[in-house]
This record gives structure tokens, C-alpha cells and sequence, in this order.
């Protein structure tokens, strides 16, 4: 599974990760709960294809 120095790196990671894909959009100042969901299913879908 892992330390858990390892799992607290992989969620600064993650949280890094989806704070640069908003950072992406600059026009789009506010996101609803569902699009913040959408980006974390889609983030998360992504990252396990690799």
C-alpha cells in the first residue's frame, strides 16, 4: 500500500494536479460542485489509463 509519506505525496500531488487543470480555464472564475466532481472523475479516469 505504501508509507504514509508516500500517500500524503500522492494527494499534494493530485490536489496540485487538478489546481493546474482549473488554472487552465482563467475565464471560468466559479465551478459548481458538479463540475468540480466532473473534473476529479475525469482526472482520476485519466490518471489509470496510464
Amino acid at each position: 500500500m505504501g508509507t504514509e509519506t508516500e500517500r500524503q505525496d500522492t494527494r499534494k500531488a493530485m490536489a496540485y494536479d487538478l489546481l493546474n487543470i482549473i488554472d487552465e480555464n482563467p475565464q471560468q472564475e466559479t465551478y459548481t460542485a458538479e463540475e468540480v466532481k466532473k473534473l476529479i472523475k475525469v482526472y482520476v479516469a485519466t490518471r489509470e489509463e496510464k
